[in-house]
């Protein structure tokens, strides 16, 4: 009796595919006509050729880290917005602290009731009085003030009345909230909390910024 040959293992036209044929059944792979054999999950025949695909590596989220930076940037620059405002302030206290200018606020001038007189571009006229009023506190009235500064400016004074050197009254003058515009002349407001002295031997003003 006649042996009938096996059929070798190997792809083989399908239909139009190409199917392995494992030398005794036909598997569940295939590939296109000519190609390469088709992805499947199913496990291959033993002893067929296995292809593997290289898989990509998961992406990185890098969300946490951007928060982080911005959150950073943020911070440096409140920091920097702190220490330039803190740097401002300081160097204005210092302007203020080590001013020595004629009226300024750690050199006040000698100045006589009723007379004119000038204070760092802010000029007084004359006709101001130092009295008590109707319950005997320190009362500076009709103290006019002309802005000849450069620039629109705030009138903060402090008049001292003197005795011997010593501080017997003070009373605070300004003009509001508003600066002076330039060339425009105003009436300050004066208060005071001390009893009017009955004697005096000198008045002094200065500004207080």
């Amino acid at each position: 009796m006649t042996q009938t040959p096996q059929t070798p293992a190997g792809w083989y036209p399908q239909g139009n595919v190409e199917r392995w044929w494992d030398g005794n059944a036909w598997s569940e792979h295939t590939r296109p006509l000519g190609g390469q054999p088709q992805p499947t999950m199913q496990q291959p025949v033993y002893g067929s050729p296995q292809t593997y695909y290289p898989t990509e590596p998961p992406k990185q989220s890098h969300t946490g880290r951007n928060i982080l930076i911005v959150i950073g940037v943020l911070f440096l620059l409140l920091v920097g917005g702190c220490v330039a405002a803190g740097v401002l302030i300081t160097n204005k206290v210092n302007d203020v602290v080590n001013d020595d200018s004629p009226g300024g606020p750690n050199n006040p001038i000698t100045i006589e009731p009723g007379e004119a007189f000038e204070v760092r571009d802010f000029d007084y006229a004359a006709g101001w009085s130092v009295e008590a009023d109707a319950s005997g506190v320190m009362a500076v009235k009709n103290l006019k003030v002309t802005n000849n500064r450069d620039e629109a400016s705030r009138a903060i004074v402090d008049i001292k009345l003197y005795l011997n050197n010593e501080v017997l009254a003070s009373a605070n003058c300004n003009n509001g909230v508003d600066k002076i515009p330039e060339g425009v002349t105003v009436t300050l407001t004066c208060t005071s909390t001390a009893t009017m002295p009955a004697d005096y031997d000198k008045v002094t003003i200065n500004d207080t910024i």
